[in-house]
C-alpha cells in the first residue's frame, strides 16, 4: 500500500512505511512524546542499527496529519483476520465470544472535539474484544459523552455472542440483537420485574463461592416485545448479579464463566493505558490519536502473535480439557474465595495470552540481537 499512499498524500519528505515503522518503535521502546522519539532517532544507536534515520519533530507530527487513519484501520483489520493465534479451545466449543466496553482517555482542554464535562475533557475507546483469542478485533472514538449503546449496535454482527455489563442493556438493544440473530449476556439491574415461566436445573458442579443460585426462562415485565429470555441470578460476598441471556443451550455455569470473563477487557484497558503508555497522546487531533491506537492495537496483536511463536518453536503448545472436564476441575475446588476460583480458572490465560512488563522488557532490550534459542526460551516464559 505505501506507494500509493505516499503518492495520494503527496508526501516528499517523510514516507508512510518509514513513519510506521517510527511510531512502531516509539511504543516498543515506550518513548512517551514525539520529541522523545525525534532524539531517540537522532542519538539511539538502536535506531541506527533498526535503520531507522532521524526525522525532525516537526516532520513528525506532520504525519498524524498528512496520512489517513483509515490506512491503519486497513492493516489492523486485515492482521486480525488473517494472523495465526492460539484460541481458548473450551470457548471455541460453545461459539464466538466478544465483550463490549469503553474507556475514558482525559485530554487536553484544548482539544475541542473531546468535549465531555465543563472544566475536563476527554474521549471515549468503545472496544469490542474477542474471547477466543484474547485480543481487541474493533473500536470506535467517541466524545467523553458517546452513548455506548449505540456504539454496541455498531459492533454486532450475526452468529457472535456479546457480554457486556449492566450500563449496556436496554429492551430495545435486547430486541435489535436478537433481530440481527445475535446472542447476548449481559448484566441487568436488579430492581428490573422478571415473570418466571420456567425453572431450570442448577447441575451439581457450581463453585461453592457462589451463593443463592438460581437459573430460570421467563420475560421481562416491562419489555414492550416481551422477548423470552433466560435469567441467572448468584450472588459473591456482598454483590448480588443478574444475568440476561439468550444463550438457551449454555449450563448455569458456563454463563457464569463467561460473564467473569468480562474482566479480561479491562485488563486489556490497563494494558493499553499503562504497559503501553496509551494515556500519552503523540497527537492532539482526531487523526493523529485514530492512528495511535490502531497501531498500538495492531502491535499488542503482533507481540501476542511473537510471544505464541516461540513457544510454539519450544513446543509449549496450549493444552485444554474439553468443557466438561473444566467443569469437573471447577467441581473439585473446594474454596470460598472467588478471586481464588477466578485466578485458578485463568491461570492458562496468563501463560499464553499476557504479555507482561518483564516480557516487553526482555523485547526492548533484544531490537539488535539475533534471535536464537536462548531468547526464544525467555519469549516463551517471560
Amino acid at each position: 500500500m505505501s506507494a500509493k499512499i505516499d503518492l495520494d498524500s503527496v508526501s516528499k519528505k517523510l514516507f508512510f512505511k518509514d513513519f510506521t515503522k517510527k511510531i512502531l518503535f516509539c511504543f516498543i521502546y515506550q518513548v512517551n512524546s514525539l520529541r522523545s522519539l525525534s532524539t531517540e532517532l537522532q542519538t539511539n544507536e538502536v535506531c541506527k542499527y533498526l535503520s531507522l534515520k532521524y526525522t525532525p519533530f516537526s516532520t513528525l507530527k506532520d504525519g498524524f496529519n498528512r496520512f489517513d487513519s483509515v490506512h491503519y484501520k486497513s492493516i489492523f483489520e486485515n492482521l486480525v483476520k488473517n494472523i495465526p493465534l492460539f484460541k481458548v479451545s473450551y470457548l471455541e466449543e460453545m461459539g464466538i465470544f466478544k465483550v463490549i466496553d469503553g474507556t475514558l482517555f482525559p485530554t487536553l482542554l484544548h482539544m475541542s472535539w473531546t468535549e465531555y464535562r465543563r472544566n475536563k475533557n476527554a474521549f471515549k475507546l468503545h472496544v469490542s474484544f474477542e474471547l477466543n483469542r484474547m485480543i481487541p478485533t474493533e473500536f470506535w472514538r467517541g466524545t467523553g459523552n458517546s452513548c455506548e449503546r449505540s456504539m454496541f449496535l455498531k459492533m454486532i454482527q450475526s452468529g457472535i455472542t456479546y457480554i457486556a455489563d449492566k450500563g449496556y442493556f436496554s429492551f430495545d438493544l435486547v430486541q435489535k440483537v436478537i433481530q440481527i440473530k445475535a446472542f447476548f449476556i449481559l448484566r441487568v439491574k436488579e430492581n428490573i420485574l422478571f415473570e418466571k415461566q420456567k425453572k431450570l436445573e442448577i447441575g451439581l458442579n457450581m463453585p461453592v463461592c457462589f451463593k443463592n443460585v438460581s437459573d430460570s426462562i421467563g420475560v421481562f415485565k416491562n419489555d414492550p416485545n416481551q422477548n423470552k429470555l433466560r435469567l441467572i441470578q448468584f450472588q459473591v460476598w456482598e454483590s448480588y448479579f443478574m444475568i440476561a441471556t439468550n444463550r438457551f443451550d449454555l449450563s448455569t455455569l458456563n454463563i457464569i464463566i463467561l460473564y467473569a470473563y468480562r474482566w479480561q477487557i479491562e485488563l486489556f484497558f490497563k494494558y493499553l493505558k499503562r504497559t503501553l503508555h496509551g494515556i500519552h497522546l503523540l497527537n492532539h487531533s482526531e487523526n493523529g490519536v485514530e492512528i495511535q491506537f490502531y497501531l498500538m492495537m495492531t502491535l499488542a496483536v503482533l507481540q501476542l502473535n511473537f510471544k505464541q511463536t516461540c513457544q510454539a518453536v519450544q513446543n509449549i503448545v496450549p493444552f485444554f480439557q474439553d468443557f466438561h472436564q473444566a467443569s469437573k476441575q471447577i467441581q473439585a475446588f473446594g474454596g470460598t474465595s472467588p478471586s481464588d476460583w477466578i485466578q485458578k480458572n485463568a491461570k492458562p490465560l496468563y501463560v499464553f495470552w499476557k504479555i507482561s512488563k518483564n516480557w516487553l522488557l526482555v523485547l526492548k532490550n533484544s531490537l539488535t540481537k539475533t534471535i536464537d534459542n536462548q531468547l526464544v526460551i525467555m519469549f516463551s516464559t517471560a
